[in-house]
């Protein structure tokens, strides 16, 4: 009951953090669906499914009414889900922000380039 009670508490509290993650990757598609978008996808289901697999392991081994033996080894499996669904969360969003880095770069290039054309002209017809 108390592993049933800690894991319904860890959705709740984890629940703010899963509404920004899907608000992220629903937000980013629309830009289009680059590998890392797919990347932080993976990850937040991945990190969404863990809650629903600690109820499921919680629900099987009580229907189960025979030793627990294993019972901690597999919360442990279930709670590598969502680490490896936070690792993939991040290294999309790392070459996400990359990207983004590279984006912004490349616009203040071009508008520097752009203001140095027009003085360039403007001193050419001022001649």
């Amino acid at each position: 009951m108390i592993s049933s009670f800690s894991g319904i508490l860890f959705l709740l509290g984890s629940l703010p953090v899963l509404i920004a993650l899907w608000i992220g990757v629903v937000h980013l598609s629309k830009k289009g669906r680059p590998g890392h978008w797919w990347c932080m996808l993976a990850g937040a289901i991945l990190i969404t499914l863990q809650p629903v697999l600690w109820i499921a392991v919680e629900v099987i081994y009580r229907a189960m009414n025979g030793p627990m033996t294993h019972y901690p080894t597999t919360l442990m499996v279930t709670s590598r889900v969502s680490t490896l669904g936070y690792l993939l969360f991040m290294i999309g969003f790392a070459i996400h922000a990359i990207r983004l880095s590279r984006m912004r770069g490349r616009i203040e290039e071009l508008e520097m380039m752009n203001l140095a054309q027009a003085t360039e002209l403007e001193r050419l017809r001022n001649r």
